[in-house]
């Protein structure tokens, strides 16, 4: 049967998930009794919190306190510029000596603990009971998760366990599904983008699964939390697709593979050997992404498409086996699970959608898995441990994009950490990269150097996924001058402590910025550079983009660039990373 409903903000219009304004109110598992579920966790993770100086948040207070109470609390005990209270200020106002308790009469204080006005406790005060400090875990533990499986865990039980009897006998509507569309697809090469991230690799094995194709990947290395996640699941990482057979080169057959682009559709993103070989426009015969489209995304024919504005491109995946009556194997519900939390950044990110949250609610139960925060920490702490042992070198380039905007070419590179002190102890070396990384866009493959591909501005943000705070390492005069105004008063220090400026363009305590709750570059990074150099920004600089085409191809001959070449010159891998010696370049911008 299939139940309509209106709601703007449900994004499910197959046959049989409604939305749950249509669902019985006793179905759905209440935030309450979900945090009940979590007291087993709940002290050692007060205890950690407390351990580490966390606060708890806005949402978390307003549920302790209401409205009105958070007014209270906030004139009594100093929240940051966030709103947010340290864990160990809030026990103590509260139970230190029941002042928070007399001052908000109709709070119900977590144990029954009341102030004892010189009573049972050592000096009057009243004592933290095992419940207390449950109760306050417990807000500590309510995550975007645990409010997504709060929300809607019995309706996607319930899904679960239809699914058996659809696969069987299919709706309607997944019949037709099945016959006019899955079939498009099938005998494709799935495959995603270089600078390869966890949802370009589950989105390919999930769509291969579900049409019928194969999994390729873009590229050779994959990064730590791509590894954990396909250990975790229980998969063995994809080929890579120039070794497959009908990809790069004609299979046995004489023939090339027809291909899938998954998680991205710019040109510039697709693995090498697809993207110049002369017939790709009528090899690509599908597009699964979550990514707007490019000017230079185009077919020859008629191509399968499924772009949504989700956060995770695993999360579209996931819905068309939905929406197939496709049962979804245990191996692969993992796999997309771990992609929606990484891209999502634990359903914390602000492109996070109720389709992801729902999606994510419907995996934890396919893929047997009872703490998705758990794995997220496991998988974002695998992560951090790969990045910093890549070196400077890889970090400025192995998640960076560039954009241009009225002229002005920008490069971002993001770092997503659990923890930035390893990242920040090289920022010196961070920073260098930087500065090289915007000559060296302009290396042709011929060996010659155009000017006008070099980047006006290079940038690394680092995000801390734990706290939702970011970071931005600021290289020079122009990237000081840009990032002023796309993020205006926000503070600046340095990015090292004893920390030599990168030139004489920038002080040291202009070297990094704290951009502050702002930790996506499609949905916050990018837009606010775009608002700033769309708006009228100018600096001493005219965009290297306006360059003539005669002066373009003859490099600038001073001691910096000099500098450089020799640096890539001497350069080597040693097997784990990059070595360089920024010597000669430190002196050369110290000169300049």
């Amino acid at each position: 049967m299939t139940l309509n409903c209106a709601c703007a903000d449900w994004p499910f219009e197959c046959c049989f998930v409604p939305c749950p304004r249509l669902w019985p109110q006793t179905q759905v598992l209440s935030p309450a009794r979900a945090a009940m579920a979590a007291v087993p966790r709940a002290k050692a993770r007060l205890s950690e919190a407390l351990a580490q100086g966390q606060a708890l948040k806005v949402d978390q207070l307003k549920r302790l306190f209401g409205e009105d109470g958070i007014e209270i609390l906030y004139e009594h005990v100093k929240p940051n510029e966030a709103g947010e209270i340290p864990a160990d200020q809030l026990l103590e106002w509260l139970y230190g000596d029941g002042q928070g308790a007399r001052m908000l009469p109709h709070l119900e204080v977590p144990g029954g603990a009341t102030p004892r006005g010189g009573g049972d406790s050592p000096g009057g005060k009243s004592a933290r009971t095992e419940k207390d400090i449950e109760k306050f875990g417990m807000l500590m533990e309510m995550s975007k998760t645990d409010e997504a499986l709060a929300e809607y865990r019995a309706m996607a039980k319930d899904l679960a366990e239809e699914f058996q009897d659809k696969v069987a006998n299919p709706t309607a509507e997944a019949f037709i599904e099945q016959l006019c569309v899955e079939k498009i697809l099938q005998g494709a090469l799935f495959v995603g983008h270089v600078k390869t991230d966890l949802d370009s690799i589950a989105g390919a094995i999930g769509g291969a699964c579900l049409w019928q194709g194969t999994a390729t990947r873009a590229e050779m290395d994959l990064n730590g939390e791509i590894m954990y996640a396909l250990k975790w699941a229980g998969l063995e990482p994809p080929p890579f697709f120039d070794d497959h057979p009908g990809a790069a080169k004609p299979d046995a057959a004489g023939k090339l593979l027809p291909v899938c682009l998954v998680d991205h559709n710019e040109d510039k993103q697709m693995v090498p050997s697809l993207r110049d070989a002369p017939d790709r426009k009528k090899r690509i015969i599908g597009l699964i992404d979550h990514h707007a489209l490019a000017e230079s995304m185009a077919s020859e024919k008629p191509l399968f498409m499924d772009v949504r504005p989700w956060g995770s491109m695993s999360s579209i995946v996931t819905h068309a086996f939905i929406r197939g009556n496709r049962m979804i194997p245990k191996a692969i519900a993992r796999i997309l699970l771990a992609a929606i939390l990484s891209d999502t950044l634990n359903l914390q990110s602000v492109t996070t959608t109720n389709a992801d949250r729902f999606l994510v609610t419907v995996l934890c139960i396919l893929g047997e898995c009872d703490d998705p925060d758990e794995l997220a920490r496991k998988m974002f702490r695998a992560k951090t441990e790969w990045i910093v042992g890549l070196g400077a070198y890889e970090m400025t380039r192995g998640d960076q994009k560039d954009f241009t905007a009225n002229g002005w070419k920008v490069g971002i590179a993001v770092l997503e950490v659990t923890d930035t002190e390893p990242v920040l102890k090289v920022a010196d070396e961070l920073l260098m990269e930087l500065r090289i990384l915007k000559v060296e866009k302009g290396q042709l493959k011929n060996g010659q150097h155009d000017r006008r591909k070099e980047l006006d501005f290079a940038y690394l943000f680092v995000v801390d996924v734990t706290q939702q705070l970011s970071y931005l390492l600021v290289a020079g005069g122009r990237e000081l001058a840009l990032a002023k105004s796309a993020f205006p008063e926000k503070p600046l220090r340095e990015a090292k402590p004893g920390l030599k400026a990168p030139g004489n363009t920038i002080r040291a305590e202009e070297t990094l910025m704290e951009v502050g709750g702002l930790v996506s570059r499609k949905a916050q990074f990018v837009p606010a550079f775009f608002a700033a150099l769309n708006g009228g920004f100018s600096c001493h600089k005219e965009p290297n983009s306006t360059i003539s085409e005669e002066l373009a191809g003859i490099k600038e001959e001073d001691e910096v660039h000099a500098a450089i070449d020799a640096l890539q010159k001497e350069s080597f891998h040693d097997s784990v990373q990059v070595v360089r010696d920024y010597t000669r370049f430190r002196e050369a911008l110290d000169a300049s």
